[in-house]
């Protein structure tokens, strides 16, 4: 599988495109939020003869679904997130109103996304692995055999996800960072929902918020642990 990145929408979201090797694709939290974006996505998956065939949400705050509406129309794809999520998801249009973000109406739902069924990607799988804490349904996506994994909102370059918004939780974020991210080998890179991409090792080592030397919010909730 290939993995495409698009920056998009004012809160410079990352939209994934999976590209399956079959002439499909999965389209992972879609951001794109006006024509130019959504015309530059659409042109990519034209010149590239890719269909998409599944929508997927790490989690359902605006800046991850303001092209929810336009992929359902476009290719008729309703969005899969994990269930804890549908309440963040049915919040986005009034978080728009708030923002002064225009947003189509969302589409409705597909199947739900569960631990318990990896997600098919043509011949590949992705791994769904539950990480509440910046919201109350987030998910991420490994592919194993790539050694990567799509993080949404839990782990940045440096940082992590906010834990100050409706429905978020500081100490659930620690053990979805500590008992699934920091689980995976060193070597995976992680696909964050903001910014550029990080390993696994890099974050252990130097991100202040989570390693031992650091001093963030986090710090005293990972000693409380050890």
């Amino acid at each position: 599988m290939e993995l495409h990145t698009f920056t998009f929408n004012p809160f410079s979201e990352q939209t994934y495109l999976i590209d399956h090797g079959n002439g499909e694709a999965t389209v992972v939290d879609p951001g794109m939020s006006h024509a130019a974006e959504r015309e530059t996505f659409a042109n990519f998956c034209a010149e590239r003869s890719l269909k998409p065939v599944q929508c997927v949400l790490t989690h359902a705050h605006l800046d991850h679904v303001l092209g929810a509406g336009w992929v359902y129309d476009t290719w008729g794809l309703k969005p899969r997130l994990h269930p804890l999520d549908q309440a963040t998801y049915e919040q986005a249009p009034r978080s728009a109103a708030v923002y002064g973000v225009p947003m189509d109406p969302l589409p409705p739902l597909g199947a739900d996304l569960s631990t318990d069924e990896p997600i098919r990607c043509g011949e590949a799988e992705l791994e769904v692995r539950f990480t509440p804490g910046h919201a109350p349904g987030h998910v991420v996506l490994v592919y194993a055999p790539g050694q990567w994994v799509i993080g949404g909102d839990v782990l940045f370059q440096g940082s992590i996800g906010r834990t100050d918004l409706p429905g978020s939780h500081a100490p659930d974020l620690v053990t979805s960072i500590e008992e699934q991210l920091f689980a995976l080998p060193d070597r995976f890179e992680v696909w964050p929902g903001h910014g550029p991409s990080t390993t696994i090792g890099a974050e252990k080592a130097a991100n202040p918020f989570v390693n031992a030397a650091g001093t963030g919010m986090l710090q005293a909730e990972f000693r409380s642990r050890h």
